[in-house]
């Protein structure tokens, strides 16, 4: 019997990402609103701007991606060499984790944009849902970088609770 377990410490870090003093990673203006951070020891965080951000947001996931698919590659091979491999098997790591943050309406637009698909094998969001997602961003929609969009505006305007 496998006596084998595993143990994921996650920090979740809700600070703004925003940070007015801090030069972007990839172009070198000053004031960002974007913060990603490679959970390796030292930690690697990347700033990013407004203009920089949904670029280097994309290639960061497919960086993720890859790292996993060979990660995940690795794991086949030394599955199918032997029983005897089980032990390099499970002691080889999973790739660092990565997580971001932003204050950009271009990610409340990836997320609105993901939501509104079918669900694959979950349950839709229902109303009440999307009426908290509605408040929740609206919340939010003054520390975001530039106005409401008008697609965002839209949703807002079709799941918000009616005025009191």
């Amino acid at each position: 019997m496998d006596q084998s377990s595993s143990s994921v410490s996650v920090t979740v870090d809700e600070t703004d990402p925003r940070d007015p003093a801090v030069q972007c990673d990839r172009c070198g203006r000053q004031g960002t609103i974007a913060r990603a951070v490679r959970h390796s020891q030292p930690p690697l965080v990347f700033r990013y701007c407004s203009s920089c951000w949904p670029e280097a947001q994309q290639e960061l996931e497919a960086r993720q991606r890859d790292e996993h698919k060979q990660w995940k590659e690795a794991q086949s091979v030394l599955a199918a060499r032997d029983v005897y491999s089980r032990a390099a098997f499970a002691s080889s790591s999973a790739p660092v984790a990565w997580s971001s943050s932003s204050r950009s309406w271009h990610d409340t637009r990836r997320f609105l944009a993901l939501i509104a698909q079918p669900p694959n094998g979950g349950r839709a969001p229902t109303t009440i849902d999307l009426a908290v997602i509605a408040e929740d961003i609206r919340a939010k929609a003054a520390e975001m970088d530039g106005p409401i969009p008008p697609d965002v505006q839209d949703f807002l305007d079709r799941h918000s609770p009616p005025a009191a």
